[in-house]
């Protein structure tokens, strides 16, 4: 069948937006998908999108590397990836992203991780 393969890299500049990435989030939290690690850096994806995705990963267990620096980390965002990286079994583990929480005056935001920039 053609599914979903294990790696699915969507090259920045490709711009799939929100649309794009609300559509593959429904796929990846209603389907039974390989996909292991998802490249969507520098896609033109807003808070909309991203609070798709990690709606997605709360039903989904196989994807485990999600590479989403350069698109829109506003405040919802940043929470709802906050909520997947935080507590005693993290939906996504810090070493497996390019980016990590970080609070202040009480405002949650996403850095960029160095170990991403170094290893890829």
């Amino acid at each position: 069948s053609s599914g979903i393969n294990a790696e699915w890299p969507l090259r920045p500049g490709n711009r799939i937006g929100n649309n794009g990435l609300a559509a593959l989030s429904e796929a990846i939290a209603t389907n039974n998908c390989n996909l292991t690690t998802l490249w969507i850096n520098n896609n033109g994806i807003t808070e909309m999108g991203l609070c798709a995705l990690a709606a997605a990963l709360r039903s989904n267990i196989t994807l485990s590397n999600i590479y989403l620096w350069g698109n829109e980390l506003k405040n919802t965002a940043c929470n709802a990836f906050e909520q997947l990286m935080e507590g005693g079994k993290p939906r996504l583990l810090q070493h497996n992203t390019d980016v990590v929480p970080y609070v202040v005056d009480g405002i949650t935001y996403l850095a960029e991780t160095g170990h991403y920039l170094f290893s890829h």
